[in-house]
């Protein structure tokens, strides 16, 4: 639904049709398409569910984990001594504030 809205946005964007609205109602949409993008950017071309979600962090990335639960992706994530073990489908122990950990696992994990 929100990603549908932001493509309409970017699309009114390029093809200037904000230019024709009054000036506060182009300012409006140009204020909510900057927090689409902020928040959607990320996912504005994808077309289908991925296969499996990568999740570094489970403290920070809550949310995005209770969303995979409940569309039922499959999860792999760096838990540390701070995690919950039953959230994710497949737990890798590691320090997952480290970016030498991080790159090393997902090196391995990736090719």
């Amino acid at each position: 639904m929100r990603l549908r809205e932001f493509r309409d946005l970017r699309t009114e964007q390029k093809t200037a049709k904000l230019i024709s609205l009054p000036k506060r109602d182009a300012t409006m949409l140009k204020r909510q398409l900057s927090h689409l993008e902020r928040y959607l950017g990320g996912i504005k071309y994808m077309t289908g569910l991925p296969d499996i979600v990568i999740i570094l962090d489970q403290q920070e990335e809550y949310t995005a984990l209770q969303e995979c639960i409940t569309l039922g992706i499959p999860t792999i994530s760096l838990i540390d001594t701070n995690s919950d073990l039953d959230l994710a489908d497949i737990l890798i122990p590691a320090i997952d504030d480290a970016i030498a950990s991080i790159g090393l696992i997902l090196n391995k994990v990736v090719f």
